[in-house]
């Protein structure tokens, strides 16, 4: 009998990618996807909260539970940070690896199997210059109606919050050729949305000479058939006016930006190591929707960060309400051991944090609906994701999520026109247009 297995996958959509890949290369090497009680479980980790390393933690001891005789490997950022933390406190965990060498974990899984006495077993690669892109084969069906490529790794900046250039490494890039080689294959089997991704998107082709960003994506935009490119989130110290004038020309990049602002206030910018202003944060915004219409702009806010003041507060509250941003991710800070910012004076107490991520978070409400009411009355390509109680729901070009009656579940996977009727701060309702 052929062991079973299951992947959990926490984080980015780099995870995401990185988490499917997996899936595939253990099918590949001959064990089988269950999702019941499996003989392997796989947790993709994430490492950038708290939260997220707890989970991590959570899910390889309920793995243990479900099945004491089973191998559980925890992989991924967490492991490649704290990896002697794991070590110290998970037991029950068989095999710890990093960011580096899971393209091989199929084969490192399966001799640790044939061994009769298993040992706790640590895999972690210090990440260094010259290090190369790993690839991850993925040859099989994606499995989702939006499959992520990741076409960059690593990190070069030094924000006081973050362990991610730890766990990932320094900027390195996805070979262009093979990047058009994965956005074909995607599309030869139908795909209609494809997401680029990367630990730090921007960055990409700075490691390839005569390559960047809007230089792929003038490759990718020439390519036949029907389909849109999606971006990930993109640090707005990346954006040129080159980048911005490349989207507003592009036929089949969506009008979504994500752009991490973290805070609204120069004095916490400057602390969190950020690499602009404010200011210059509204300049960005204003050129992108001059450039390209129609543009949905999401953003990330850190809030309660050490020394974050009510004023603080209130600046961020009023940039991001003055400049209309389509949505906000909001999230308290989390203070990250081994960073810098951890050892900060002035840490913000949890009352005061809980408040203001509730009042960033009406606020979300409030610009969510105000963007998607500018829809109504508009038609918008709708990516069909679910078909069911004779309901279709899917995510327009601008990421915002739309519903409208539906009753046939061939939809699913195609992009189809919508003309938007009402609008609610989730989302947009409509009506199928007829061809």
């Amino acid at each position: 009998m052929p062991y079973t297995f299951k992947v959990k996958t926490l984080g980015c959509p780099v995870n995401q990618y990185e988490g499917r890949a997996l899936e595939l290369a253990m099918e590949e090497a001959g064990f089988v996807p269950t999702g019941d009680i499996a003989d392997i479980y796989i947790i993709n980790s994430c490492v950038v909260t708290q939260s997220a390393a707890a989970e991590a933690r959570r899910l390889a001891s309920q793995a243990k539970k479900e099945n004491p005789q089973s191998l559980v490997v925890l992989a991924g950022c967490y492991p490649q940070v704290y990896w002697k933390e794991i070590k110290e406190k998970l037991p029950q965990v068989d095999i710890i690896i990093g960011t580096t060498g899971r393209s091989r974990l199929p084969a490192v899984i399966a001799r640790q199997l044939a061994e009769t006495q298993r040992e706790q077993r640590a895999i972690i690669v210090e990440h260094g210059p010259g290090e190369e892109f790993e690839e991850f084969s993925l040859t099989g069906n994606y499995g989702r109606t939006r499959p992520v490529i990741k076409i960059q790794e690593g990190c070069n900046e030094a924000c006081t919050y973050c362990i991610v250039r730890k766990a990932r490494g320094l900027p390195r890039s996805l070979a262009p050729e093979k990047v058009v080689a994965q956005v074909r294959r995607f599309i030869d089997r139908g795909y209609r949305e494809i997401v680029l991704a990367g630990t730090h998107l921007g960055a990409y082709g700075k490691d390839l000479p005569g390559w960047n960003l809007a230089r792929l994506i003038e490759e990718l935009d020439a390519l036949p058939n029907s389909f849109r490119l999606r971006l990930s989130y993109i640090e707005p110290m990346d954006i040129s006016l080159e980048f911005l004038q490349t989207l507003g020309r592009a036929q089949k990049v969506c009008p979504f930006l994500y752009l991490p602002l973290q805070s609204g206030s120069d004095r916490i910018l400057q602390k969190m190591r950020r690499r602009y202003t404010s200011v210059e944060f509204a300049r960005l915004v204003q050129k992108a929707r001059e450039l390209i219409p129609g543009l949905s702009i999401w953003t990330d806010l850190i809030v309660g960060f050490p020394g974050e003041t009510e004023d603080d507060h209130q600046q961020t509250m009023k940039l991001v309400e003055e400049l209309a941003l389509s949505h906000l991710h909001v999230f308290p800070y989390s203070p990250r051991p081994e960073t810098e910012a951890a050892g900060f004076p002035d840490q913000v107490a949890p009352d005061v944090k809980k408040r203001r991520v509730q009042e960033l978070r009406a606020l979300d409400e409030k610009l969510s609906l105000r963007f998607n009411h500018q829809l109504v009355g508009k038609q918008v390509q709708v990516l069909v994701e679910k078909v069911g109680n004779n309901q279709g729901e899917g995510f327009s070009e601008h990421y915002v999520k739309v519903r409208f009656p539906a009753g046939d579940p061939e939809l699913k996977g195609s992009l189809i026109s919508v003309q938007v009727l009402a609008a609610g701060s989730w989302g947009v309702e409509g009506c199928t247009i007829k061809k």
